[in-house]
């Protein structure tokens, strides 16, 4: 008991140590994907950065471009050639810049797109890319209204200058819009970063609070199921003990059975020895003829092999080792022959009566079943000192049924509900009547060996019945052959 208590002891120290790793391995596990979630953010950040700039950058391009804009118009109202050039000159050197820009922006949003979190990224790259579509295309269009400007020279078209003027405010306007929309949305994505950050933050500490009352709880269910299950060990071990106690009990009571039937086998196997040797001295006296000695030694010897035989059944049954040799035969001719020769050795007192109303044919190993009906039969005559037996043969379904009821004095009931187990020789008389109590247990291997039933009951006025079943054929029962077995 102590040596349970301690293996107990060891089991829930183990167990309250793996709880404990766990727990270790799940905070570890929250750090971990935290710290991983810290480095992505910085490098959103890092991505961020980088087109805010160069989104500020566009924006002061577009206002320098405006303001050389500005003055060139002047410079056409006022015919200032030289200066309408070199606002021309800058204007386009804004272009260039602008262009350079613009191809700027779309690589940082495509590496953004490849490699960035996406969920992380506000605007994402796509919306970036989308947007500076939409800048490129208003500064394409800026542009062509400016070469329409420019191509006026120092040709004074007032009507056409304030249109085209006009014209350029509006796509300056447009332009300033789209710039000016992505630069909030980069301004708002620090605040949409922080915002992620906290909300994941706070998503793996939920998390950790919830694996934690989790091990405590699955602490607490441990210790509780660790305890039960010792308890119903404990309860298992009792019980195994007093199965164990049972089972001792039964196997000394199997080893008296044994020993007394090793005894009965060496005095039946001896008892024909002695009718022998008497034979033989007779023979040599010549009190009687060698035939008739010889007759008598044959039968004697026939005892001996009958009880060998036994014996060797027996050791087959038990290892599921017995063998059949199936064939064909009429199963009520065989308990005709058997009927027969059992009448000529009867009492007078006692009558065997058969009632078969089908030939019935049934493929099986006509020696043993021979054997199963023998018994049955040489068991009714021995308890029944006066009155009769009654064979009766019938079909039930695929099977084929034999029933033997006698008049006799029936059967004990203690020995009833095992009459078919070894050494059970009990009858209403006296412990043991010429007999073994190997002969219905072999009967009975015999009939389950042919997937059969055998059994037994005390008839309501007087004597016992025994009966058994086999099925018609050996193997799959088929209909086509049931019916010809009938014919």
């Amino acid at each position: 008991m102590n040596h349970q208590k301690t293996s107990t002891g060891f089991r829930i120290g183990a167990s309250v140590g793996i709880i404990i790793l766990m727990l270790g391995i799940a905070i570890s596990l929250s750090i971990s994907i935290t710290a991983t979630i810290s480095d992505q953010m910085k490098v959103v950040a890092n991505y961020n950065i980088p087109l805010e700039k160069i989104t500020i950058q566009m924006r002061d391009t577009q206002k320098n471009q405006e303001s050389v804009l500005d003055n060139a118009v002047r410079f056409l109202h006022t015919g200032d050639t030289q200066g309408l050039q070199l606002s021309e000159n800058e204007f386009f050197a804004y272009d260039s810049l602008m262009t350079s820009q613009i191809i700027q922006t779309r690589e940082i949003a495509n590496t953004g797109l490849n490699i960035l979190p996406q969920e992380y990224v506000s605007p994402s790259a796509s919306s970036v890319l989308a947007k500076m579509e939409n800048i490129e295309k208003s500064s394409t269009e800026y542009e062509q209204a400016v070469n329409n400007v420019f191509s006026l020279s120092d040709k004074t078209d007032n009507v056409k200058l304030d249109a085209f003027t006009n014209d350029l405010k509006n796509k300056e306007e447009a332009l300033d819009a789209k710039q000016n929309n992505l630069l909030a949305d980069m301004e708002s994505s620090y605040q949409n970063i922080e915002i992620s950050m906290d909300e994941n933050k706070q998503k793996f500490l939920t998390l950790e609070i919830m694996i934690i009352i989790s091990i405590g709880i699955i602490s607490l269910a441990s210790g509780y199921f660790v305890n039960q299950i010792n308890k119903d060990l404990t309860r298992e071990v009792i019980k195994k003990t007093k199965s164990l106690q049972k089972t001792n009990e039964k196997l000394r009571k199997l080893n008296v059975l044994k020993d007394e039937f090793i005894s009965e086998a060496s005095h039946e196997l001896k008892s024909p020895l002695n009718p022998i040797y008497g034979f033989v001295e007779l023979a040599k006296c010549g009190d009687i003829d060698k035939e008739e000695a010889l007759a008598g030694i044959v039968k004697q010897a026939h005892q001996i092999e009958e009880v060998a035989n036994k014996m060797l059944d027996l050791g087959k049954i038990d290892n599921n080792r017995l063998h059949l040799s199936i064939e064909r035969f009429n199963l009520a001719k065989l308990v005709s022959d058997i009927s027969e020769a059992t009448r000529t050795n009867l009492d007078e007192n006692v009558s065997i009566e058969m009632d078969s109303p089908v030939d019935l044919e049934v493929e099986a190993d006509r020696i043993r079943i021979g054997q199963v009906i023998r018994n049955i039969l040489n068991n009714s005559v021995k308890f029944t000192p006066r009155g009769g037996i009654f064979i009766t043969l019938s079909l039930n379904g695929a099977n084929a049924q034999v029933r033997i009821s006698d008049t006799g004095i029936g059967i004990h009931p203690d020995v009833l509900p095992k009459m078919f187990d070894k050494f059970v020789t009990k009858s209403h008389r006296k412990e043991n009547l010429d007999g073994n109590g190997l002969g219905l247990y072999m009967c009975k291997g015999i009939i389950i060996a042919h997937s059969g039933e055998i059994n037994a009951y005390n008839n309501p006025k007087g004597g016992a019945t025994v009966f058994f079943s086999i099925p018609l054929t050996h193997g799959m029962n088929n209909k086509t052959i049931q019916r010809s077995l009938l014919n």
